[in-house]
């Protein structure tokens, strides 16, 4: 039984040039298709809540942009859920938002709903970085939105912010930290801007000393501001990780709702994906009756072992000695710890992490150490 589902929420105000992820922004999306997707959503809710366990322990609504969405379509849609499971007292119930989407009225209705962590599409302040990385909202509208959270009730705020962008410095970096940090967020999630060769702006991409700086820099400033570096791209503070988040790093099960989510089951060691299209998810939910499945996979021992390594090495928690298991392998760690990339734990000495300048290098770790 799953205790974790990730929906996914297909629609944005504009598609950002970076972003990887399933979505249509306005000039993709046709009038009939929010409603379209609120119908096959609902089927799914519907198709999926005998698989649920009593209580859910985290929901993840993610896109897209799920702010976007009205709050009446929200709740028809998944209300099939609450035939077969329920809130706790601890579940948590994040939805990601950016600033042009949100309201005080409607934010206000989302909490009412359950929502209890809000994730804060931010990614840059200064206005020609946000021009450049095609974001829809203005600073100002940005720092609103994050005083609009807070008045809403929402005490469990992140937001997510980008580094490594051309043209941006460390001064930048440090202005955003310090504004950002100026309210009473919980977790910062930083990522580093990353683009594929072909793209327009691949070429303005900082070097990898500029990269690796920005990363070490926002390690020691949030560091020293009482959050922990506890996965490479995200910071919390004391008793606010992501437990969401937690679940896939941690090897758990989840469900995957919406069209594009994925789904494992860590009982069976499998792995299936939606259909990456809307029509094609919603034509096999309501005229199919059908899960709207693209592609299945039971993953190899090979790939068991991988992710195995590849998961521990995210978090700050990292791998105990034991996986060490041939001279290959703790002949390694040792260059890696006198590189001042591998450390004891410091709360366990059976079990070794990643530092803050391994982090940002876990790519070739990985493949070194697995």
């Amino acid at each position: 039984m799953f205790r974790s589902i990730y929906a996914h929420f297909p629609f944005c105000e504009s598609k950002c040039h970076y972003c990887d992820f399933y979505s249509l922004g306005k000039e993709r999306t046709r009038s009939e298709d929010p409603l379209l997707f609120e119908k096959a959503l609902r089927v799914e809710c519907s198709l999926i809540s005998d698989k649920l366990d009593s209580e859910l322990e985290t929901l993840f609504f993610g896109g897209g942009t799920p702010s976007m969405t009205a709050f009446d379509s929200m709740a028809r849609a998944i209300e099939p859920l609450w035939s077969r499971t329920q809130l706790g007292p601890d579940t948590e119930w994040t939805m990601e938002a950016n600033p042009s989407s949100v309201d005080l009225t409607s934010l206000r209705q989302f909490r009412s709903l359950g929502v209890n962590r809000i994730s804060m599409g931010m990614q840059a302040l200064r206005p020609d970085l946000l021009t450049l990385l095609g974001r829809v909202h203005s600073q100002e509208q940005g720092l609103k939105a994050l005083e609009t959270l807070f008045e809403a009730g929402f005490e469990n705020v992140s937001v997510d912010l980008l580094c490594g962008v051309p043209g941006q410095s460390l001064k930048d970096v440090e202005a955003a930290l310090q504004t950002l940090c100026s309210f009473p967020i919980q977790h910062l999630s930083c990522y580093l801007l990353t683009l594929p060769g072909h793209h327009k702006m691949a070429k303005d991409l900082p070097d990898e000393d500029t990269q690796l700086s920005h990363l070490l820099f926002v390690d020691e400033w949030m560091v020293g501001q009482g959050f922990e570096h506890y996965e490479i791209s995200n910071y919390a503070k004391p008793g606010r990780k992501s437990k969401h988040n937690l679940r896939y790093w941690q090897g758990a099960s989840y469900l995957g709702l919406g069209p594009s989510a994925h789904s494992y089951c860590s009982s069976t060691q499998q792995r299936w994906k939606n259909f990456s299209s809307l029509h094609k998810y919603a034509t096999s939910l309501i005229e199919e009756k059908k899960l709207p499945t693209e592609a299945k996979e039971k993953l190899t021992p090979r790939q068991i072992h991988l992710e195995s390594w590849m998961l521990a090495l995210r978090l700050s928690d990292g791998f105990p000695l034991q996986w060490l298991e041939s001279a290959t392998q703790r002949s390694r760690a040792k260059i890696l710890e006198s590189q001042g990339l591998l450390e004891n734990h410091p709360a366990d000495p059976q079990r070794l992490r990643l530092t803050p300048r391994g982090f940002a290098l876990s790519d070739q770790i990985i493949a070194a150490l697995s």
